[in-house]
C-alpha cells in the first residue's frame, strides 16, 4: 500500500481486518516492513497489523530537508496513523523502530496503549555499534544479489545461508548494474566519511538516544523489552536499567538471538509478542 503524506510517499504493509484493534510493527535501521512478515500473519488473526517502511527506507521517501531525529521519525508514524484514522494502537519496534516507538508513546500517551521494544535500551554497547557502522560503510553496493546474501550470512553468522530471493524487496539495481539497499544509511554515512566527518550509525547512535532515559521515565503504558540473548548492541544491564526507569515494564530474553531478534528467532518472538498483547488485553482472540 502507498499513501502520500504531505509531499512524502509512504509505503506500508497491512494484514487483517481494519475493524480490529491495531498493532504497528516498526523495523530497524537498514530493514524494511517485510522484516515482519512471519510475525504479522499470525497476529492478523485477531489484530489489524500495519508495518510501514520508515522514512528513507524501503519504498518510503526520505524527509525532504534531510532531517533525521527520533522525534521526526515518531511524528511520521503519528501522521500515518492520522491518515488511517487509528486513534489507539499497540506498537512493536525493533532497534531504530523501538526508539521511534518509545518516542511516539511519550508524545501521544493516549494513543499508544501498549509497547514492545525489541533489543532497545537507553545506551548501546560501543563495540556492537561500531561493528554496525562498519557493516553499513562496507556494504553500500553489491555486484549481485547473491553477493549481498553471502555478506549477510557471514556478517550475522547465520547457520543457514540467507536466500538471495528473499532480498529482492530490500534491494534496487542502479543504472550501472550494481545493487544497493533500499535505505539511505550507507550512502549518508559514506558521504560523511568522504567529507572527513565523524560517522555515527543511524538508528543506534548516541544522537538518537539523547534524553531517551528521561522519556522512558514518562511512559505510562505497559511495556515489554525483548532482548536478544547474544545481542552485541543491547547488554543485559542496559535492558534491566531501562526497565527500571519505567513504571510498568519487564524484560524477556530470547535465547540464541542476536540484535535481529525477530529475524533470528521468529517463533519465540511471536510467542512473546502475542502473549504480552493478550496479557494486557489488546484485541479480541479465541
Amino acid at each position: 500500500m502507498f499513501i502520500t503524506i504531505g509531499s512524502r510517499q509512504v509505503h506500508f504493509l497491512e494484514w487483517g481486518n481494519r475493524r480490529d484493534p491495531a498493532v504497528v510493527l516498526l523495523h530497524g535501521a537498514g530493514q524494511t516492513a517485510y522484516a515482519f512478515e512471519h510475525l504479522a500473519g499470525p497476529l492478523s488473526s485477531w489484530l489489524y497489523v500495519i508495518a510501514p517502511d520508515l522514512p528513507d527506507h524501503g519504498d518510503s521517501d526520505p524527509f525532504e530537508d534531510g532531517r533525521w531525529t527520533r522525534q521526526d521519525l515518531a511524528t511520521s508514524i503519528g501522521d500515518l496513523l492520522d491518515e488511517l484514522r487509528i486513534d489507539e494502537v499497540a506498537l512493536v519496534g525493533a532497534s531504530l523502530g523501538g526508539i521511534t516507538a518509545l518516542t511516539l508513546a511519550v508524545a501521544e500517551p493516549v494513543r499508544v496503549c501498549a509497547l514492545i521494544l525489541v533489543d532497545v535500551a537507553h545506551r548501546v554497547e560501543v563495540a556492537g555499534r561500531d561493528r554496525l557502522v562498519e557493516f553499513f560503510l562496507e556494504t553500500e553496493s553489491f555486484a549481485s544479489v547473491q553477493e549481498s546474501a553471502d555478506v549477510l550470512t557471514d556478517f550475522f553468522g547465520r547457520s543457514r545461508p540467507v536466500r538471495p530471493e528473499s532480498l529482492y524487496r530490500s534491494l534496487r539495481q542502479r543504472e550501472d548494474g550494481r545493487w544497493v539497499w533500499k535505505h539511505g544509511l550507507a550512502r549518508r554515512q559514506v558521504a560523511i566519511r568522504d567529507a572527513g566527518g565523524e560517522v555515527v550509525p543511524d538508528g543506534v547512535g548516541d544522537p538518537l538516544l539523547v534524553d531517551f532515559d528521561e522519556d522512558a521515565r514518562k511512559l505510562t503504558c505497559p511495556t515489554l523489552v525483548m532482548r536478544g540473548g547474544k545481542s552485541p548492541v543491547t547488554s543485559s544491564d542496559a535492558a534491566d536499567e531501562l526497565v527500571g526507569l519505567m513504571s510498568d515494564a519487564r524484560v524477556v530474553v530470547i535465547e540464541g538471538a542476536g540484535h535481529l531478534v525477530i529475524n533470528d528467532k521468529p517463533s519465540a518472538s511471536l510467542d512473546q509478542v502475542a502473549g504480552f498483547l493478550r496479557e494486557v488485553g489488546w484485541g479480541t482472540y479465541a
